[in-house]
């Protein structure tokens, strides 16, 4: 696994395409995939201000493709990531 890869959320639930910018349009290259914790946790998220138009379906489907139907966030401390999951899963296996 790519060290980059150790903090990105390991959710393929609940995935909710996310506009990076605001006023960065409705194209593939705004959409950022997330999940729905991660979602919430963006700066942008339930905020005022103008909401940008949503994605169409069809730019939805690619930016889920190219996420790999996996949130694409890589903020410490919003969700679980695959180093902490492997943690949690060592830990519990030296409980047994």
């Amino acid at each position: 696994m790519f060290e980059n890869e150790m903090n990105r959320c390991v959710s393929t639930d609940r995935l909710e395409v996310h506009h990076k910018r605001r006023d960065g349009g409705n194209d593939l290259n705004n959409t950022q995939v997330l999940c729905h914790d991660c979602h919430v946790n963006t700066i942008t998220y339930g905020k005022e201000g103008k909401s940008p138009p949503e994605f169409s379906e069809e730019i939805k489907k690619a930016a889920k493709k190219r996420s790999g139907f996996r949130c694409e966030c890589r903020k410490d401390n919003c969700h679980i990531s695959e180093k902490m999951l492997n943690e949690a899963v060592i830990n519990a296996s030296k409980l047994c």
